[in-house]
């Protein structure tokens, strides 16, 4: 073999181990490539196990928060119920024992009481009924055409905020929202917004453990204001009572929250306004601007 048969030879082999090289790191490449696609999608599923975690704690801790929350509703709603059937229930003992008679102021105060507790009693049941029916998404029917001043007179009424001793509660109308005429469910309307002023009412009275304590007069103010705005007219219920914390602004509105043990109600009475808000087209919100005490906001459209 000559010299230059042989060094073809070498180049040759050369060649092949070159080939089967470049062969080799290719198939390295793609391997690697591979293994970062397969890395990529490990983490990728780490990232949604994570997150999938991160959800199922946030459902827990909701799930015993909704828990807590209905068991302290159950017995908070017991204790609402057993008081009035109680004084119901000693008050038909007195009025049927025999021989036993009354003077007329006595009988009056008694009538008067059997009255109260009776309709105490009714709007505890009602409250539930609406609570049931505030879950459903279903359209309310708005073929009403009711003046914006009515809606506020009427829920006003209704809330008992204008009979409460313990405030000063006044309405307030800009001259827009005077002669506007909405049309909507005049009934739903004035429900939402006799529940949030009865939350003012409630709110701005001293809470039980404190009945007794020696409060100024004017200490306790609450406002509705209608104002017309981004074709919507607004229901502004204003009051200076205990306030709410801003992160308690969505919180409030779900079923059987109360932030303060000592005040008397069921916790869903915002539940129920807001959804027969949001059911005529508007909405309630705590403007959580506000700081003197709670300011929330129900708008209704103008049509």
């Amino acid at each position: 073999m000559t010299r230059e048969e042989q060094l073809q030879q070498e180049l040759d082999k050369l060649r092949d181990d070159y080939q089967r090289l470049a062969e080799n790191f290719d198939s390295m490449s793609e391997g690697y490539q591979e293994s970062l696609m397969l890395y990529d999608r490990l983490e990728e599923t780490c990232r949604e196990l994570e997150e999938t975690n991160r959800k199922l704690d946030i459902a827990r801790l909701k799930a015993e928060e909704s828990s807590k929350m209905k068991s302290e509703f159950i017995q908070q709603i017991s204790h609402e119920i057993r008081t009035p059937l109680n004084i119901l229930s000693g008050f038909t003992q007195v009025v049927t024992t025999s021989g036993l008679e009354l003077d007329d102021n006595t009988k009056a105060d008694i009538n008067r009481q059997i009255l109260e507790n009776t309709e105490r009693i009714t709007g505890l049941v009602n409250k539930m009924l609406e609570l049931s029916d505030a879950n459903s998404q279903a359209v309310i029917d708005c073929n009403d055409q009711a003046p914006a001043i009515q809606i506020a007179v009427e829920a006003a009424d209704a809330s008992g905020i204008t009979t409460a001793s313990h405030l000063h509660f006044n309405i307030d109308i800009t001259p827009e929202a005077e002669t506007v005429v909405l049309t909507t469910n005049q009934t739903s309307a004035v429900r939402a917004l006799s529940l949030v002023l009865d939350n003012a009412r409630k709110f701005t009275k001293p809470a039980e453990a404190h009945a007794h304590d020696d409060v100024p007069d004017d200490k306790h103010q609450a406002t509705l204001r209608l104002e017309v705005k981004d074709r919507f007219l607004y229901f502004i219920v204003e009051d200076n009572g205990i306030g709410i914390p801003a992160t308690e602004a969505d919180h409030i509105f779900e079923e059987f929250v109360q932030l303060d043990s000592y005040y008397d109600g069921t916790g869903i009475g915002l539940t129920v306004a807001r959804s027969l808000a949001r059911r005529l087209g508007g909405d309630i919100i705590l403007d959580t601007t506000y700081t003197p005490g709670a300011r929330f906001v129900m708008t209704l459209p103008l049509s």
